[in-house]
């Protein structure tokens, strides 16, 4: 017997569906897996029932270990040791040579598929040597670049903390401008207050100078910060 057709909607589809094990996560699942871990929160996947198996995301690969993925054998490397890391940045010569080897195993090969195919594999195998050790070259930097990244986050919060120092002592000049412009006006009205209200009292002198006083205070904020209307 024939297969059926394929549906419409699956020669349409622009993206295929999603993975099945979606479908695990319910919020009825995920309430009963919350109970479990709460009794026991190393639970692995081999502890839960079949249809909870899916929540918990599934431990890494051991070091070594193979897998496969597009149809290629991968290897999960091992992590270098602390003392392996280099602390000196590779030299910048090697990686040059690496690449310019493999612009030649290239050239190899094309030539080699253009005059015997069948001599293709060994030229294939030495650029994914050279591939590998370019790779590695690479990641030699990464200890170096952390540091030097390192280095530029610590001098842009220097910067950043001088800028903030210099914006204070700026800030701390401009009050201590506008106190001393403030003293200078009460200096010069108060001997005017004296003249222009002679018999009226203390009190209300006192008052006429804390308006004035006032006033001052407000158009010296409003010349120096600005207006706040």
């Amino acid at each position: 017997m024939a297969d059926p057709p394929p549906s419409s909607a699956a020669i349409s589809a622009a993206f295929p569906a999603p993975p099945p094990f979606y479908k695990s996560f319910t919020p009825e699942n995920l309430a009963r897996l919350s109970e479990l871990q709460q009794g026991n929160p190393s639970l692995t996947t081999e502890d839960l029932p079949p249809d909870l198996r899916n929540l918990l995301p599934p431990s890494p690969p051991p070091p070594g270990h193979q897998y496969r993925a597009f149809d290629v054998t991968h290897a999960n490397p091992v992590p270098p040791s602390a003392d392996a890391i280099p602390k000196d940045p590779p030299d910048p010569h090697r990686l040059l040579q690496t690449t310019r080897q493999l612009l030649v195993a290239f050239l190899s090969l094309t030539h080699s598929l253009a005059t015997d195919p069948d001599t293709w594999a060994p030229k294939w195998d030495e650029m994914k040597a050279l591939f590998s050790e370019a790779h590695a070259i690479v990641n030699e930097y990464r200890p170096h670049q952390a540091r030097e990244t390192l280095i530029h986050m610590m001098e842009e919060q220097v910067e950043r903390c001088k800028l903030e120092t210099k914006t204070c002592k700026e800030a701390c000049e401009k009050v201590e401008k506008v106190l001393e412009e403030v003293e200078n006006a009460d200096t010069m009205i108060q001997p005017q207050l004296g003249v222009q209200k002679g018999e009226r009292s203390k009190a209300e002198q006192h008052q006429d100078s804390n308006t004035v006083n006032e006033k001052r205070v407000w158009d010296v904020i409003e010349e120096e910060v600005g207006s706040f209307g």
